[in-house]
């Protein structure tokens, strides 16, 4: 979903979309929908900055470290992002110190942001480095 910011009042806009099966690309990932994903929220504008502030809510599919039995791992998160025009982004030089704002800085082209590149980079960080079915899972080792 591309979302246009050419017409954005002043006082903002609310936006809320229903991912349907498909319509986002999620060929080789390590995870599967299953659940639909909603994403709701709001959308401001200050000059250049775009700032989205909204919540993303589904379930994945993941498979088990271990023994690659299918986990669900329910997603419900709040998310605060600033988006900022091509080029604006990267007027610092040198050495520089990132702080927890940046990490939520983003860009954006010709007055549109692409909401599923962040809901599928926002997916992909939500999966835990480490998963496993139960503690006790034994894996594929009959021996152990």
């Amino acid at each position: 979903m591309i979302i246009s910011l050419l017409r954005l009042p002043n006082d903002g806009l609310q936006f809320e979309h229903q991912y349907e099966d498909g319509e986002l690309d999620l060929a080789d990932r390590d995870f599967r929908l299953a659940a639909p994903v909603i994403v709701r929220g709001r959308r401001d504008r200050t000059c250049v900055e775009v700032r989205m502030r909204c919540t993303l809510q589904t379930a994945l599919y993941c498979p088990c470290d271990r023994c690659l039995a299918d986990i669900t791992l329910p997603v419900d998160l709040t998310l605060d992002l600033v988006y900022l025009p091509v080029g604006m982004d990267n007027q610092r030089t040198g050495e520089i110190e990132l702080n927890s704002r940046d990490l939520d800085t983003s860009v954006y082209d010709k007055e549109e942001i692409d909401l599923d590149a962040m809901v599928i980079e926002q997916l992909e960080l939500s999966v835990p480095f480490r998963l496993v079915c139960r503690e006790d899972c034994r894996g594929f080792c009959t021996q152990c």
